[in-house]
């Protein structure tokens, strides 16, 4: 599954994927691309990959705050990548 977050900047999605960076689980990676944070995750099942959604998110919204961000660009998800 693959979810992408668009800040204001890319310096800004980079500094959101070094806050979220200590806390990757096993089987998620991220990576920015422009002001897009991509966040990659490959799980046994897909009750493993919603749990692991679900401990994430919070701490995305957490990081955002951090930065000031209210709100960003609506997240996209890929299910199928």
């Amino acid at each position: 599954m693959t979810l992408r977050r668009t800040y204001p900047t890319a310096d800004v999605a980079e500094r959101i994927r070094r806050a979220l960076a200590p806390y990757e689980p096993a089987g998620l990676t991220s990576r920015v691309a422009s002001a897009t944070l991509i966040l990659e995750l490959v799980a046994p099942s897909a009750a493993s990959a919603r749990a692991t959604l679900e401990d994430l998110l919070p701490c995305v919204a957490t990081a955002e705050r951090s930065q000031g961000i209210t709100t960003a660009a609506p997240t996209e998800a890929d299910p199928d990548e």
